[in-house]
């Protein structure tokens, strides 16, 4: 298990940096550009500007944020092109064990006496390693980037916030990650098993902002796991993290419990 599990760090080590570092200096410039909003009235009058030119579901969606030092920092969480980014990552890495079906590797892996579950419980561990690694490395820049830029008297976010937002993104990448893997466990070749994932939860997202402005089909955009990470609910106080948390995890643990029913009983 552990030769499996190094194997599979050690082809992604190189994309597992490059993503915690982009996301982290992401995290630090934000801060920056935060930090530059030093009058008094500044936050005041960005929040007016939005609300002039700005449509209903972007002000709700990100005008909490541009209320305060402390919460415009935190931006970065759930940013859309952060969250696809994260999301993308573990539906990535979760697809291993139908890239190496199509490689013939798991022939080579299999002809030796080992558990073929193995597999997929590999991919589990290396997919969680994918979800919260980079939201740990976001977190840790937040702290690094208050330390070094917040202005002279600034509040910065509360502690409770930031855990709440990188525990969320992490879930909701490995909801995700859980269902690529039962892609992955159906599918004999990786592309295909990627992209129905991948593509489908850009589909789900789009659904999900449509539902935040349009009433008919915010009763649908409740179904899906998007609904239950919105960055804005947490600033204002009015998420349900218990609720939403369980709703994504179990999610997650659907999929995975479909990977190693159908991988345990495919044909090879």
């Amino acid at each position: 298990m552990l030769t499996l599990v190094g194997r599979s760090f050690g082809r992604t080590a190189g994309l597992f940096a490059a993503i915690c570092i982009m996301l982290a200096v992401f995290e630090i410039a934000l801060i920056a550009v935060a930090a530059s909003f030093t009058g008094a009235n500044d936050f005041a009058r960005l929040s007016l500007l939005m609300s002039q030119l700005l449509p209903g579901f972007l002000q709700s969606a990100f005008g909490p944020a541009m209320l305060s030092f402390g919460a415009m920092t935190t931006i970065c969480f759930f940013d859309p092109l952060v969250v696809m980014i994260a999301v993308q990552f573990a539906v990535f890495l979760a697809t291993e064990p139908a890239g190496e079906i199509e490689g013939g590797l798991v022939d080579l892996v299999l002809a030796r006496p080992l558990p073929r579950h193995w597999l997929i419980s590999r991919s589990v561990l290396v997919m969680t390693a994918g979800a919260f690694l980079p939201t740990l490395a976001m977190g840790l820049a937040t702290w690094l980037g208050l330390r070094m830029l917040a202005p002279a008297g600034a509040h910065g976010p509360e502690a409770r916030v930031v855990l709440l937002m990188m525990i969320h993104l992490a879930t909701l990448s490995w909801c995700f990650g859980g269902a690529a893997l039962a892609a992955a466990a159906w599918s004999r070749r990786r592309a295909a098993a990627l992209a129905a994932v991948a593509l489908s939860s850009v589909a789900l997202y789009l659904i999900d902002v449509i539902g935040e402005s349009w009433a008919r089909v915010l009763p649908l955009a409740r179904l899906l796991p998007f609904h239950y990470y919105h960055g804005a609910a947490i600033l204002r106080g009015t998420a349900n993290p218990a609720l939403d948390l369980s709703i994504l995890s179990g999610i997650g643990v659907v999929g995975i419990a479909l990977a190693y029913w159908q991988f345990g009983r495919r044909d090879l």
